[in-house]
């Protein structure tokens, strides 16, 4: 009795803290293996394989609808995708620090995914959230979820403390919808709940071989796509009037900065330790080579009008 009283202060003492720190959702899930998941000789299919007396997965989620330039929709800007600019482009991490830290002071081991790092991902995040309740697999492939959308950064903690975990998944709300997949210019989601990723454009805009289809597709984009998110109606009211969350305040001071920054005119400028200097801190990972052949591009179409 006594250890499930210190087990429950423990675990809200947990929910206080991600909310101090801006962490909008969490949730915990038992930390076995992900029966079918595709990568099947992954590390991360089973937690256990990074920590081998896994007890809990605990998923974090930050609101990142918020973060979106109004200018996106001209031509003459550079555009990204909200992940881009969250600075979660692989996994939140920097927030779930301060949560690991917490339980290895009671004496518990606390890994943290984080897939920026050689080793990789230590969680398939999204089927962790699922398995978690805060949300079901849209047909785009995608964490969808209630109150947020697909606009959630993940990040998750694989720990040996014995939480009381999610039992529960949230039903799939997508139904007869199908905007995501019709919406898909390269016909990336033709099949259901499956995302081909050598035909998404955000995929294709991150590495070297761009295909002549992508070309004609990518318009001003020079980083990422979030056409199957815009379309979908789970999204329609963040759209229209993103959540007023702490991480989306702390966004709007900075747009007049980011707008001048992803002008075409300034952005084909960029030096690669400008880029460096300017991005770095965002950890996606892509070089300035590639950013800078899909700035190239932007351009190009711009001077074609």
């Amino acid at each position: 009795m006594e250890e499930s009283r210190e087990k429950t202060i423990l675990s809200e003492n947990i929910r206080k803290l991600a909310d101090s720190l801006g962490i909008d959702v969490l949730g915990f899930a038992e930390a076995s293996e992900f029966e079918g998941y595709i990568l099947h000789r992954a590390r991360r299919r089973d937690p256990r394989l990074s920590l081998s007396n896994a007890k809990t997965v605990i998923v974090a989620g930050i609101y990142i609808g918020g973060l979106v330039l109004p200018s996106w929709d001209k031509s003459y800007m550079g555009r990204t995708s909200r992940l881009f600019l969250s600075g979660f482009f692989n996994d939140v991490v920097k927030q779930l620090e301060p949560i690991a830290t917490l339980l290895r002071k009671e004496g518990y081991t606390a890994l943290i995914c984080d897939d920026s790092k050689n080793k990789g991902s230590i969680l398939p995040l999204k089927l962790a959230a699922i398995r978690a309740g805060i949300g079901w697999q849209g047909k785009n492939s995608m964490l969808v979820t209630k109150k947020y959308g697909t606009f959630l950064a993940l990040g998750g903690i694989v720990t040996n403390a014995n939480f009381e975990q999610n039992t529960e998944q949230e039903t799939n709300r997508c139904k007869s919808c199908k905007k995501c997949q019709q919406a898909c210019p390269l016909k990336a989601l033709e099949q259901t709940y499956v995302l081909n990723k050598n035909k998404c454009l955000s995929y294709l805009l991150q590495n070297d071989n761009l295909p002549e289809e992508a070309k004609t597709v990518i318009k001003n984009r020079v980083i990422d796509c979030e056409i199957c998110q815009q379309v979908c109606p789970w999204n329609t009211k963040h759209i229209e009037r993103p959540l007023a969350t702490a991480m989306t305040t702390s966004f709007q001071r900075e747009i007049p900065a980011w707008e001048d920054f992803f002008a075409l005119p300034q952005l084909v400028k960029f030096t690669e330790r400008e880029y460096t200097e300017a991005l770095g801190h965002l950890n996606t990972g892509i070089p300035y080579s590639i950013f800078h052949r899909n700035v190239l591009m932007a351009v190009e179409r711009l001077q074609q009008r």
